[in-house]
């Protein structure tokens, strides 16, 4: 057949693919998550030793606020996620020293944008968690539960949540230029990429942070931190890069 007469594929079709084959490739670390998250909850309420060390970091968290959020997301979303990669990008270098590095900047300027770009993200869902609550209340009821889950992962997520990451990483790979932000390469496939990265993850996140919010209020953060680490650990090390 001539390649003229195919029909060419539709960028939004394209997302969903290679979003549910992403949502595939993450199962597992999924299910791992899942399973680290319920070992945490049990702990908290059956195993003494487990719930001083939650009740003192929700204390911690209490008596901190913000600033506990920022410096926590930024360590375990920020820190070491960045410096696993660093690690594994350097024993692969030994292996292959053709290998690019992850990153088109200095790796001490990658880490610092990630350092930064977390600790906002840690202030901004703090600010999320105790807005839904004051909306919704506390505790572990459907009635709580159902309308935070929702306004998490289909409203600040698709809204705003995910289109700031994706912008925050291309220019970290562009090395902080000013032009890619605004290639228009960026902003015609800007829709699709975030198709791509919510159909990734809402199979692992939805039933996450279902758990989170089922917390006590103090601890919902400390407990995204702890998964939000996980997760960035386990994907380095169980799936490709996408």
């Amino acid at each position: 057949m001539n390649n003229s007469t195919r029909k060419p594929v539709k960028p939004l079709s394209n997302a969903i693919r290679i979003g549910l084959a992403s949502a595939r490739e993450n199962a597992l670390p999924g299910i791992l998550l899942w399973i680290t998250a319920v070992f945490i909850i049990t702990g908290y309420y059956f195993l003494p030793p487990v719930t001083a060390a939650l009740t003192t970091l929700g204390n911690l968290k209490e008596a901190a606020g913000y600033g506990y959020s920022a410096v926590a997301t930024a360590i375990f979303g920020g820190l070491i996620p960045f410096l696993w990669r660093l690690l594994k990008s350097r024993k692969m270098k030994k292996l292959n020293p053709t290998l690019p590095s992850p990153w088109k900047v200095p790796a001490w300027k990658a880490g610092g944008f990630l350092l930064v770009f977390w600790a906002w993200k840690g202030i901004e869902i703090d600010f999320l968690y105790r807005m839904q609550t004051v909306l919704f209340g506390s505790g572990s009821s459907a009635r709580v539960l159902i309308p935070k889950v929702l306004v998490d992962q289909f409203l600040y997520n698709p809204l705003w949540a995910g289109g700031m990451q994706i912008l925050a990483y291309w220019w970290l790979e562009n090395a902080f230029s000013k032009a890619a932000l605004i290639d228009p390469s960026l902003w015609k496939s800007i829709g699709p990429r975030l198709v791509t990265v919510l159909i990734s993850t809402w199979g692992v996140w939805i039933p996450m942070v279902s758990i989170i919010y089922a917390m006590p209020a103090n601890l919902q953060v400390p407990l995204f931190n702890i998964a939000l680490c996980f997760w960035g650990l386990m994907l380095a090390s169980l799936t490709r890069e996408q």
